[in-house]
């Protein structure tokens, strides 16, 4: 009998306390859980089927870089270019004032030729008209001292 009373006791207390740990499971758990899983497969979803709307976002952001690394090549391109041309243009203009340099001392040393040419005859000229009356004066002197 103790055997029964043993098995009874074992069929009645096991059942008990799982029925009573469920009850406390189910009551003292925050019941948002389960339906989280649910929330949580739904926004997996949603999320999965906007990965297609995200992708094509990601091709036509990478198209517009794309095109706008295209179009910053074209304009380094012509940077090039224009500096390529200025470059020249400098080479022209410093050919020009080399050249113009060249002019205006050209000019300069011809002035400077004419006016020491021009200071040169008027003392020549000058010194004629001195070297003249000098001379008359001296031949006047020594015809003064000789009577004839």
């Amino acid at each position: 009998m103790k055997k029964k009373q043993k098995h009874y006791y074992r069929t009645f207390i096991r059942p008990f306390t799982m029925l009573i740990f469920i009850v406390w499971a189910l009551l003292f758990t925050d019941s948002s859980i389960h339906a989280n899983y649910f929330e949580d497969f739904y926004n997996g979803v949603e999320k999965f089927s906007e990965l297609p709307g995200q992708v094509n976002q990601l091709k036509k952001s990478y198209l517009e870089t794309l095109d706008e690394l295209d179009r910053t090549k074209q304009s380094a391109k012509a940077f090039e270019e224009q500096n390529a041309q200025l470059v020249e243009q400098n080479r022209q203009l410093a050919e020009t004032v080399n050249h113009l340099k060249e002019v205006n001392e050209l000019k300069d040393a011809n002035a400077r030729k004419f006016k020491n040419m021009l200071i040169t005859v008027l003392l020549l000229v000058a010194g004629y008209f001195i070297g003249i009356r000098v001379l008359r004066f001296a031949m006047r002197y020594s015809n003064r001292r000789k009577p004839l």
